[in-house]
């Protein structure tokens, strides 16, 4: 089995686990953009997230990467010194600031610290550490209040004023804590003049929308030349699905009551689902909620509308594997809870022959005693 990258200790200071690489475009046909490219989590040493694709552009890139997964934090200095160091170099018509998750968050702070360039952030999390997320899963702690988390990062205070230059925001809305983001963005967004510059793309996807949207070709015709309109190119795959502001908060607080270990009731949830009929992140949350309630045969009816949902839209057939899977893994459990041992194995074996089995899978199998094909 491949041995899974690991971060680098704390103990390091934080500017010793930022790692950079910078790559000139080409002398002659360059496009003048600099973009800066933040990575995600887990990638390891001596390499940086998104590279190959931008090395397919004909950008400068300025590469960078949290060794620590911290999501940058502590790094500002680092970080602005390594982009000051490429704009000295590269002498940019343009600056891009870039990256999704650990990176989108990255990205969107120093955007909004420098306002020297066009952001585009892939479900940033404004707030790391809030239970549920997945920098809480990474431990890193949240500061017990916004207010609180905004000392952390000062730079955010700028979401409640137009910015310098154009800010993208992509949330996958199947996700709670993308879903969070989008409800603080458009609350501030809709009431202050002059915040057009602020683009909100509700997605109907999850999470890890950037591996969603590149699988659908989307994210390669963005950063060609980072001049066709996003919101044009979402639209084309029907993935552009606007919800109200309200549904948005409403779901992450479930949610994170949920992680909590607190059930949100019923009735919230379905207030929740009159404003967004059939939101396959609500029906995975209401399984979820049911489920914790020991109603396996409501979260068993509810993850089975949820991936009927995913089938029966064209668009979300590539959402990222690892994420459907679970949903199919939840499934499988529930059914052997309820003593549907061979529809269970059934239902596992099928989805080791469409997707490469992981530790997941492997474990599930080894709970259940079932026997899997080959992957």
């Amino acid at each position: 089995m491949e041995q899974m990258p690991q971060p680098i200790p704390e103990k390091d200071p934080p500017e010793a686990s930022l790692r950079q690489r910078f790559v000139s475009g080409p002398q002659c046909g360059g496009s003048g953009i600099l973009a800066v490219v933040y990575s995600q989590v887990r990638v390891p040493e001596g390499r940086f997230g998104l590279e190959r694709l931008f090395m397919d552009t004909r950008h400068t890139c300025l590469f960078l990467n949290d060794l620590r997964w911290r999501w940058y934090e502590g790094q500002t200095e680092a970080v602005d010194a390594a982009i000051d160091a490429a704009i000295a170099q590269a002498k940019p018509s343009r600056i891009i600031h870039y990256g999704s998750s650990m990176g989108g968050h990255a990205a969107l702070a120093a955007g909004l610290r420098r306002g020297d360039g066009e952001v585009h952030s892939f479900g940033p999390e404004l707030e790391p550490g809030r239970p549920g997320t997945q920098s809480a899963d990474y431990g890193l702690p949240h500061p017990g209040t916004a207010a609180q988390a905004l000392t952390l990062a000062p730079e955010f205070a700028k979401l409640e004023t137009p910015p310098a230059h154009p800010l993208h925001f992509y949330f996958g809305h199947f996700d709670a804590a993308d879903a969070a983001g989008a409800a603080r963005v458009l609350s501030r967004k809709e009431p202050v003049p002059g915040m057009a510059g602020i683009h909100v793309h509700e997605l109907a996807s999850c999470h890890a929308s950037h591996d969603h949207l590149y699988a659908l070709n989307v994210i390669r015709k963005i950063i060609r030349t980072f001049e066709r309109d996003p919101a044009a190119e979402l639209a084309a795959r029907d993935l552009l699905r606007p919800l109200p502001p309200a549904f948005y908060a409403g779901f992450s607080q479930a949610a994170e009551l949920l992680a909590q270990g607190a059930v949100p009731e019923e009735a919230d949830l379905l207030h929740l689902a009159g404003l967004a009929p059939d939101h396959i992140g609500l029906l995975r949350l209401r399984a979820n909620a049911a489920a914790a309630r020991a109603d396996l045969e409501s979260a068993l009816a509810l993850m089975t509308q949820a991936e009927a949902q995913i089938a029966s839209h064209p668009g979300l057939a590539a959402l990222p594997k690892r994420w459907r899977k679970d949903l199919t893994l939840a499934r499988i459990r529930w059914m052997a809870d309820l003593g549907r041992q061979a529809a269970a194995a059934e239902l596992l074996r099928s989805l080791g022959v469409q997707m490469p089995h992981d530790a997941k899978v492997l474990a599930l199998a080894g709970e259940l005693g079932i026997n899997l094909p080959e992957s």
